[in-house]
């Protein structure tokens, strides 16, 4: 059972993770249309967002799979943090409208729930053996 959730959060984590690609994308199409300062920082933000939705891919595919240890916490910690600066910094100040700005941090919180659930059906199946 503990593979199911671990699968189900790993496959929720790569949405997530092609998702927020497509994001890096449109930040990066946006910054075409700027100069100088601004153009910058908005290329270097998209490859910050690139760059975090590689490694949710990567660990979703490569570690909560298997329902690994070190990949529960590399994604809860490096997602969490990048949903919760979005929520806090663009959707609660209504740049953008709720019911849209909460979907992907929804795809994490049940990212996450799957992978805890995994790691704690996974804990009492380790101390029997």
């Amino acid at each position: 059972m503990n593979m199911i959730f671990a699968r189900l959060g790993a496959i929720l984590y790569t949405a997530w993770g092609v998702f927020h690609v497509y994001v890096a994308w449109q930040i990066y199409t946006l910054g075409l249309t700027e100069q100088g300062i601004a153009q910058g920082r908005l290329f270097q933000l998209a490859a910050y967002m690139l760059t975090i939705s590689l490694f949710a891919i990567v660990v979703a595919v490569t570690r909560n799979w298997r329902n690994d240890n070190l990949g529960y916490w590399l994604n809860i910690v490096v997602v969490s943090w990048a949903d919760i600066i979005w929520v806090l910094v663009v959707v609660l100040p209504g740049y953008v409208p709720m019911a849209r700005g909460l979907i992907p941090p929804a795809v994490w919180v049940a990212a996450a729930i799957c992978s805890t659930i995994a790691r704690r059906v996974r804990a009492p199946q380790l101390a029997q053996a």
